[in-house]
């Protein structure tokens, strides 16, 4: 069996935004945003990893990272956030993929390359609880991207993702690093920010 290369950015950012769709299923999983038995326990290159069954929500998921792949392929991308809220709209917590994808050489690069790296992202989400609070009930999430300010004019129009507001989400939080990786071909970085405040029992 032949060793399958990534020859070009594009490549890399395929590669990404499927990533990117793992991970999200993932963080809703661990984070407890939906009942647990929603979900069932799959691989990804090789890695145990959880995935929604609900098809509206697998959908509404694959969508939103389809719909962004031309924006990262094209490398207009600065980082992508899962935003965590509670019933009050109040930001509880923020995980953020900051990444750069590169030129790659004439070579290309083997996927297998890729595809170990990421692992790495995925087994520090699922052990992100040991390092964060436990979210209180009725907790809702929302999808946002960050564009480098130097491409905002070439985004097509007919993008389904619309301007997100910032108001309200500089808070009092820490930002606790979960994964980085740099190479030839791709920067990255995975950390959250969320609340100095710990949960108080009643």
């Amino acid at each position: 069996m032949g060793v399958v290369r990534l020859c070009d950015r594009g490549d890399v950012g395929e590669l990404v935004c499927e990533f990117l769709e793992v991970c999200i299923h993932q963080l809703l999983c661990v984070r407890e945003l939906y009942p647990q038995e929603i979900f069932e326990r799959r691989r990804y290159i090789n890695t145990p990893v959880q995935w929604a069954r609900h098809p509206d929500l697998r959908e509404y998921i694959h969508s939103a990272v389809t719909n962004l792949q031309p924006w990262v392929q094209q490398g207009v991308v600065d980082k992508v956030t899962l935003l965590v809220m509670n019933k009050n709209r109040t930001l509880e917590e923020k995980f953020v993929f900051s990444f750069g994808l590169k030129q790659l050489s004439t070579a290309g690069v083997p996927a297998q390359h890729l595809e170990f790296a990421l692992r790495g992202f995925l087994l520090k989400i699922s052990v992100s609880d040991s390092f964060l609070s436990p979210l209180p009930p009725d907790c809702s999430w929302e999808l946002v991207t960050y564009l480098k300010s130097s491409s905002l004019d070439t985004i097509n129009k007919d993008q389904p993702w619309v301007p997100a507001d910032d108001e309200g989400w500089d808070q009092n939080f820490i930002m606790t690093s979960m994964k980085s990786m740099r190479s030839s071909y791709l920067d990255m970085q995975l950390y959250v920010e969320h609340s100095v405040e710990k949960p108080t029992d009643e």
